[in-house]
């Protein structure tokens, strides 16, 4: 039986930055979700410009990733992450008090400046700079416990908006980023360039964090993984923000539909502790195809069987293992294939693709599901999955070839 992974030195710190994911991604992402009717109400917007928020979030990251993904290569990533808590904290507020349709969506492009140097990919870099070669490893227990933001935010905010309205929500979690957040940002070390790199050795064998891409196929490598990350991601960022109202659709009571989409967490921990544990064992690239292969399969599931709690609670729990093990390979697999160097400047490219894909992601879902229906539209999301699939066993046989050549 494996041994479970030890945390690295900066043990405490990580435990630490786990808390700010689970806070960013919860009052930034999951929120949304459960007071978008009660925007809608309020202000008098329809459904698409209330998910459009998260629309412009995502297209300002895609523009600020390249050039953030090279100031954190060369400066590293703690100034960056404070002054995205304070960005995201200043957003918030000023979501808090939108009265229409501009003041809404100005907010969410302040938030989305907050996500590009506090979120997104700047977890993975920090942990990169961090402990070096054992950056798969870390990161997969680093995404243990930010699985859990869903489950953590879906239940808090649906209270906290019963109690004290959708708008004092906002202001609590712009606080969150204040008080919480920004300490623990802070508390990050100053980068010094090659403090976590370690020697060749002796031997001249290749360091662990070393490419594993010849430089002849990095850019089919590279356009590959964009494939399979930015198809996966249209569905994993655009069906958990309408989960709730599908499971509703379903047949299912508004009180267990939420009490079954908290079920997402626990999932996704799972199978991140699952990669985390085994992560040594197994390839990146082959627990990524698992996870592509699941979640079509897990959209079928609901359309096949019938919508009764059961098949609803093993829709959420199959298709969130499937998101949580792709939301790690979207960190570990380049950290795989194109080696530690320059990872930040590698991730603020490849964030562009992706960003494009997952920005589109809650308009399309938000229109699908209203104009085809919740069948149809689970049938387009396991079809879209399985252009991932085909983009990742494209990717494995390159990676065989360039195997296959090294041994002759």
């Amino acid at each position: 039986m494996p041994a479970f992974p030890r945390l690295p030195e900066h043990g405490l710190l990580i435990c630490g930055l786990v808390v700010t994911r689970i806070v960013g991604w919860g009052s930034t992402f999951y929120a949304l979700s459960v007071v978008s009717r009660d925007i809608q109400r309020d202000l008098s917007l329809d459904v698409t410009t209330v998910f459009g928020g998260i629309t412009l979030l995502l297209l300002t990251g895609a523009a600020l990733a390249p050039a953030v993904g090279r100031h954190l290569d060369r400066s590293g990533t703690r100034g960056a992450m404070c002054l995205g808590a304070l960005f995201c904290a200043l957003g918030l507020v000023l979501l808090s008090l939108a009265q229409g349709p501009i003041s809404y969506l100005a907010s969410w492009v302040v938030i989305g400046i907050g996500h590009a140097f506090s979120l997104a990919n700047v977890g993975g870099v920090t942990i990169a700079h961090l402990v070096g070669p054992q950056a798969r490893r870390v990161i997969g227990l680093m995404m243990l416990a930010t699985g859990l933001s869903s489950t953590v935010f879906w239940p808090l905010t649906a209270a906290l908006s019963a109690g004290f309205g959708w708008r004092t929500t906002w202001l609590i979690f712009a606080a969150m980023q204040i008080v919480i957040v920004l300490p623990i940002y802070a508390a990050v070390p100053r980068y010094r360039q090659g403090a976590a790199d370690v020697p060749v050795s002796a031997a001249g064998a290749p360091r662990p964090d070393e490419a594993r891409v010849a430089p002849v196929d990095r850019r089919t490598a590279f356009w590959l993984v964009a494939a399979i990350f930015s198809a996966s991601g249209l569905v994993s960022w655009g069906l958990p923000l309408h989960l709730i109202d599908l499971l509703q659709n379903a047949g299912i009571g508004a009180a267990e539909a939420v009490a079954i989409a908290a079920l997402s967490g626990p999932a996704t921990l799972l199978a991140r502790l699952v990669d985390a544990t085994l992560g040594d064992r197994l390839p990146v690239e082959r627990t990524a195809l698992a996870g592509l292969v699941l979640g079509p399969l897990a959209c079928l599931m609901l359309v096949v069987l019938p919508g009764t709690p059961l098949a609803a609670s093993g829709f959420v729990l199959c298709f969130s293992a499937a998101m949580g093990v792709i939301s790690v390979a979207r960190a570990t697999l380049p950290l795989a294939l194109f080696g530690r160097q320059a990872y930040g400047t590698l991730m603020g490219r490849l964030t562009v693709p992706q960003n494009l894909a997952f920005a589109a992601a809650p308009l399309l879902f938000a229109a699908m599901i209203e104009h085809l229906g919740r069948d149809q539209a689970l049938v387009a999301a396991a079809a879209i999955q399985g252009l991932a699939v085909l983009a990742m066993l494209a990717l494995l046989r390159l990676l065989g070839r360039e195997r296959g050549l090294s041994r002759s």
